[in-house]
């Protein structure tokens, strides 16, 4: 609910607006907008009250924008003419479902992609496929190999969709060749989520052809690079998704084990699901066992997945289980002697008593995340022709966003780009923009800011620097490392500043390389002050950076790492720091020593 002020604010604006002083309106209405978290029917009065005064200025774009934020967007059409400014036209007509006369003028401007998109959503897949053989084509792709596998893969989704499996799979395979080579070119640069998306596009890929291996590709590659980074939920999604798919397509072996990865997994972390999965894997070997042998398979793999899915229920505890599998095992047509002893072994567990068994959860449907799966192949291709225009980004931002909090600032960076006296040659304004940008805490914002880095000022450089402190993820790296080596003192030293900002646990080995790869000591600080911030956040990951520094570094460096661990604390943080006290001598371990004093603290106890 608005406070007095602004509701005396809202009645003022109101009565310069019927006075006819527009731009005082404009300055009040201004005010009331920096309100984002404000209940959504007052904002949108505040918003339809700065669209009144902008049109009475004369300003029919920003009015647009406003109308745009507003979601009437029929309205907001008459002030994009599409000789004009054809993204926002299109952009509306989208919202309207005039999706074939968007795809006409986004083809027109330059966005071919766009337009494939538009195209596919109004049910035009033939003319779709021009689109995207139209992107494919492009001679901006040139050098950007990433992008140019995008474009293969979504040309041959759209071949599928008008039936022509011989072109679909030939640009699925030139698709796939060229994301295998890219991701093993990212994961050397040490760019790890880049090559993450690479491996979602061969996961898509592998679905859409059907080909189980370029799926286990995609699936393992993803829970390897999210296991480095801590993100154990995401793992634990992953596993549970792959093994959901291996069972549907009858991959008894493979979703054996995985069940079996996924539950060693879960118990090296803590986790509460590992006898869910050792179940399963139980389970699915067995499985696997009985269906090699019906269809004639080789006895040892036969044998084998029974062993597998003895030493899966032993850890289980079930031991009547076991003496079944046992029995099993023994049917089968093997030498006489180890048949004896599979017997014998039946007998033996089955006249165990069963130990009681403990609960076994399944990872829960509130900890997955919709997020998981992002649909890359499009978002990266849209970034990729939208090429950084921070009006082009925002207003589909602010379009195709639900609204909230973060598309309002959306739209208050957006009026800041399209007012009269913004200039992108103007210092002032590119430093403005920047600091508005970073307001919006969205990967998608990251574009316009590496544009906006490109300024010759420091300032509008430096700028960016603060904007990008507030966007949590890796790529935002990339930036605040070139700030760090920056000709100007003050954008270094706002990215000096801007590093302890970016602590989150995906953000952990970014930061680990920033400190390995750098000589300067306030860097390296800084790098530590939030690596520190992540291990407080129950990244047992940082925790071990932390450990290293301790044991391996001197003077200031050691000191704010020692720092950072006392101030933690629990089972887990104990354990590492005891073990690693106990595999040093002299200085260290006393370093080490003093550490785990601290954290071995009693409850209550602080520091």
């Amino acid at each position: 609910m608005p406070d007095r002020v602004e509701i005396h604010t809202r009645e003022r604006a109101e009565r310069a607006l019927r006075a006819g002083r527009a731009r005082e309106a404009l300055g009040l209405y201004w005010q009331l907008l920096g309100a984002t978290q404000t209940e959504g029917r007052h904002y949108d009065t505040w918003l339809d009250g700065a669209a009144a005064a902008y049109l009475a200025l004369g300003r029919t774009r920003e009015a647009g924008y406003c109308l745009l934020g507003l979601r009437r967007y029929a309205e907001a059409q008459r002030y994009f003419p599409a000789a004009e400014r054809p993204l926002e036209w299109a952009l509306c007509a989208a919202k309207l479902g005039q999706h074939g006369e968007a795809a006409q003028i986004l083809s027109g401007c330059g966005h071919p992609a766009l337009a494939a998109m538009e195209l596919e959503a109004g049910g035009a897949a033939a003319t779709a496929r021009i689109e995207w053989e139209r992107v494919v084509r492009d001679p901006r792709l040139a050098d950007r190999p990433y992008e140019t596998a995008l474009a293969h893969f979504n040309l041959a989704e759209a071949l599928l969709r008008v039936d022509d499996r011989v072109g679909a799979s030939r640009a699925f395979a030139a698709s796939e060749r060229m994301l295998e080579a890219v991701a093993d070119e990212f994961e050397t640069r040490g760019e790890q989520m880049r090559a993450f998306d690479c491996y979602s596009v061969l996961l898509r890929l592998g679905k859409a052809t059907g080909v189980f291996e370029n799926v286990a590709e995609g699936y393992l590659n993803g829970i390897r690079i999210l296991a480095a980074a801590d993100q154990r939920f995401f793992v634990l999604q992953y596993y549970d998704d792959f093994l959901a798919y291996a069972v549907e397509r009858a991959e008894w072996r493979a979703a054996a084990t995985i069940a079996r990865e996924a539950a060693d997994y879960s118990l090296r972390v803590g986790l509460l699901f590992d006898r869910h999965y050792l179940g399963r894997a139980a389970e699915l070997w067995a499985r696997d066992a009985r269906e090699n042998q019906a269809a004639g398979g080789p006895l040892e793999l036969s044998a084998n997945a029974f062993h597998a899915a003895i030493d899966a229920t032993t850890s289980l505890g079930d031991f009547p289980l076991c003496g079944r599998l046992y029995a099993e095992l023994a049917e089968l047509p093997l030498p006489e002697k180890r048949r004896l002893r599979y017997r014998a072994l039946a007998r033996r567990y089955q006249a165990m008593p069963p130990e009681i068994p403990a609960k076994a959860p399944k990872f829960p449907e509130h900890l997955r995340s919709a997020g998981a799966y992002l649909d890359v192949w499009r978002q990266d291709l849209v970034e990729w022709e939208l090429d950084g225009d921070p009006t082009a980004v925002l207003a589909r931002f602010v379009v195709e966003r639900p609204a909230n909090s973060t598309t309002r600032l959306a739209l208050r960076a957006l009026l800041i780009a399209s007012s009269p006296t913004f200039s992108a040659d103007s210092a002032a304004s590119a430093a403005e923009l920047a600091v508005a940008l970073g307001r919006v805490p969205s990967y998608e914002i990251l574009s316009p800011l590496e544009r906006l880095y490109r300024h010759p000022a420091a300032e509008a450089r430096a700028a960016v620097m603060r904007g990008v402190s507030q966007i949590r993820c890796q790529r935002s790296f990339d930036l605040v490392r070139q700030g760090l080596v920056d000709p100007a003192a003050a954008v270094a030293t706002e990215a000096l500043r801007a590093l302890p900002e970016l602590h989150f646990i995906d953000g952990l080995e970014p930061l680990t390389r920033i400190f390995r790869e750098s000589a300067d000591e306030r860097v390296r600080l800084a790098v530590l002050e939030s690596i520190g911030r992540v291990a407080k956040d129950g990244s047992l990951a940082a925790v071990m950076v932390l450990l290293d520094v301790a044991r391996q570094e001197g003077g200031a460096v050691r000191q704010i790492a020692s720092s950072g661990l006392s101030h933690l604390g629990g089972d887990e943080v104990v354990g590492l720091v005891r073990q690693a006290r106990d595999a040093e001598v002299g200085e260290r371990r006393e370093v080490l020593d003093r550490i785990l004093k601290a954290v071995d603290r009693p409850t209550g106890t602080f520091f």
